[in-house]
């Protein structure tokens, strides 16, 4: 499973909801506690970074970027 199956696959069931990055990391961690914490990065899967996921400005983006570490997920 990819890191982008892994938090799409935490976040199935929360359409709509608003999470700190904080909060991403911390229940993807409790999903899949073998996953890389500093692979958690909520804007590769949004607007992107510099290496976003092909995820990224896409409709198939898990995240839209509400403001500076916080995300609704789409």
């Amino acid at each position: 499973m990819t890191n982008h199956e892994k938090i799409r696959n935490a976040f199935q069931n929360l359409r709509n909801r608003t999470f700190k990055t904080e909060e991403i990391i911390d229940m993807v961690m409790r999903m899949y506690p073998n996953f890389a914490k500093g692979s958690i990065l909520p804007n590769d899967h949004a607007e992107g970074n510099k290496s976003p996921c092909r995820c990224a400005g896409t409709e198939e983006r898990i995240f839209d970027r509400i403001e500076r570490g916080k995300y609704t997920v789409r």
